[in-house]
């Protein structure tokens, strides 16, 4: 049996399934703020993200986020706003992070766990990974 949740997170990612990446609108930590938001009504990340157009602006709003939130990393934001769960078998609805060694801003790539798979925005549209050591995740109750 499926949640008003799970139904509320298949709908937004069939309409985002497509759509590619774009910095501010659907990047990584925008892509999963959004997917809390289409489950629950609201991001975990909405009065944090700003307005930014490109990967330069966006470092520097994450530099500012930091600087005045006395934040050590992208993770203890996120820790501040969700519940970080340790599983190795996030649930259908968990916010994932990925490390990613060459992201131009963050040093992880936010996504969305949608059954045995994680979604993550990519050029072209939406990728889905299996989960792996080293991935992160965090429930929205």
């Amino acid at each position: 049996m499926y949640s008003d949740w799970d139904l509320r997170l298949a709908s937004f990612i069939e309409q985002v399934r497509l759509e590619p990446f774009s910095w501010g609108k659907n990047d990584c930590l925008t892509f999963a703020n959004n997917a809390a938001r289409a489950q629950r009504g609201h991001g975990f990340a909405d009065e944090k993200l700003g307005v930014y157009s490109n990967a330069t602006v966006a470092l520097l709003r994450y530099g500012r986020l930091l600087k005045n939130s006395g934040y050590n990393d992208i993770i203890d934001a996120v820790d501040d706003s969700l519940t970080r769960i340790d599983t190795n078998y996030p649930s259908r609805g968990n916010i994932v992070a990925m490390p990613q060694a060459d992201n131009k801003v963050l040093p992880f790539t936010f996504g969305v766990s949608v059954s045995q798979y994680c979604a993550f925005v990519a050029d072209q549209g939406l990728v889905f990974l299996k989960p792996t050591n080293g991935f992160l995740y965090w429930g929205l109750e």
